[in-house]
């Protein structure tokens, strides 16, 4: 079986993990709120109906935009989808919006792919799906947004204790072996929940991948679908995934 490994530390990640930046973005969310405003975009929301499913991809929102979308859908306790792919969404934005996920029960599907989130965004997300932060999350999708392997140290870390969320999406990314190595680790000796992971167009992930990925066909019981297509794998390693994947009941592999 995989050896249980320490997540990712490097001296590229600038942010520990540990340290709390949930007080600081309340607080900064806060004062933005009272000097920020867009009319035209308030207008707009207040029209759509109903507001349990919430699809504004490709609206050509912004980051304080997130302080509009938080008043219109997650105040009235409504939300349950909210889709916000094809934005103009940064770290800066993404921090806005995780803090509307603390103690909310209500939403359980967030779409922020094709937007530029980065590492950083991904750390907020994380911090705030932690058991301790009370979110009710179940699917996240982040397809396209320059994720690295130190946002996948941030979702692993996440993963380890996070009792919700079932599906992942991280197609499209900068992730590569070393990210590969993490996921499968939290997979295969900690996580529980998660039934869906998508790693499809990660071009950064090779065939040093395929002893991991092959572990965690192994040895995970739980995940139900997972996509690893159009990375840079050999027609060999393609061959063994599938043949893993064959021996399995009740499973889906793209590859």
């Amino acid at each position: 079986m995989l050896k249980k490994i320490d997540t990712l530390s490097s001296s590229s990640q600038s942010t520990s993990f540990e340290s709390n930046c949930i007080i600081p973005i309340l607080i900064k969310k806060k004062f933005i709120s009272e000097i920020y405003s867009n009319n035209k975009l308030e207008e707009e929301l207040i029209l759509i109906e109903p507001k349990t499913y919430v699809d504004l991809s490709y609206w050509n929102l912004t980051d304080y935009d997130m302080l509009i979308i938080i008043k219109q859908f997650f105040r009235n306790k409504q939300c349950i989808e909210l889709r916000l792919c094809g934005n103009k969404i940064t770290s800066k934005g993404t921090s806005i919006l995780a803090s509307s996920l603390i103690n909310n029960s209500i939403l359980k599907s967030l779409d922020l792919s094709y937007n530029h989130i980065s590492d950083k965004g991904v750390y907020s997300l994380s911090k705030v799906l932690l058991p301790n932060q009370c979110s009710s999350l179940k699917i996240l999708f982040l397809n396209k947004n320059g994720i690295s392997n130190d946002g996948i140290y941030y979702l692993c870390e996440m993963l380890r204790t996070n009792q919700t969320l079932t599906e992942l999406w991280l197609s499209d990314n900068e992730i590569g072996n070393e990210g590969v190595k993490q996921l499968t680790n939290i997979l295969i000796n900690y996580n529980r929940k998660l039934k869906v992971l998508t790693l499809s167009y990660n071009i950064f992930i090779t065939d040093s991948s395929i002893d991991y990925l092959l572990q965690m066909l192994e040895y995970n019981k739980i995940l139900e679908k997972f996509s690893i297509n159009n990375c840079n794998l050999s027609e060999t390693s393609k061959m063994k995934l599938q043949e893993k994947a064959d021996t399995k009941k009740i499973f889906e592999i793209v590859v």
